[in-house]
């Protein structure tokens, strides 16, 4: 299991890299907590505060360890500057994970994995040259 270290310097980057990306930031605080294993990360209305599930991350290999922070925080740090459409940040972490890690990466291949069905059927599209305009 991880010290706080290593997802509080995951979180100070995502911090960063979402400044420079939208001009927003909020004050935040990891907490590592065991809960339904269906639930990666959350976090509560008026707190500052991103739970992480450990029981999922006990199943991550260390190498990927500051992936699949990156891709939690990230996505528990856009509700917390206040986008509750859980679809919209399902959107926003892909795109922000893809241009950090690549697509060749555990932290895109876990954002893929959460995001929308059709988001992904629509950015596949734009790949191949033929954009889905509606669906």
């Amino acid at each position: 299991m991880p010290t706080l270290e290593t997802p509080y310097s995951v979180l100070n980057e995502v911090m960063r890299d979402v400044l420079r990306r939208s001009g927003k930031s909020a004050k935040a605080e990891i907490e590592l907590a065991p809960f339904n294993p269906s639930i990666l990360g959350f976090v509560r209305a008026g707190q500052d505060v991103i739970y992480v599930n450990t029981v999922p991350l006990s199943q991550v290999p260390q190498s990927n360890l500051s992936e699949y922070f990156y891709v939690v925080i990230l996505h528990e740090y856009l509700h917390l500057l206040g986008i509750a459409d859980e679809r919209e940040v399902r959107r926003i972490t892909l795109e922000m994970v893809n241009e950090k890690f690549g697509e060749n990466s555990f932290a895109h291949n876990l954002s893929l994995n959460l995001v929308d069905p059709r988001d992904a059927m629509l950015i596949q599209s734009w790949k191949l040259g033929r954009p889905h305009t509606y669906m």
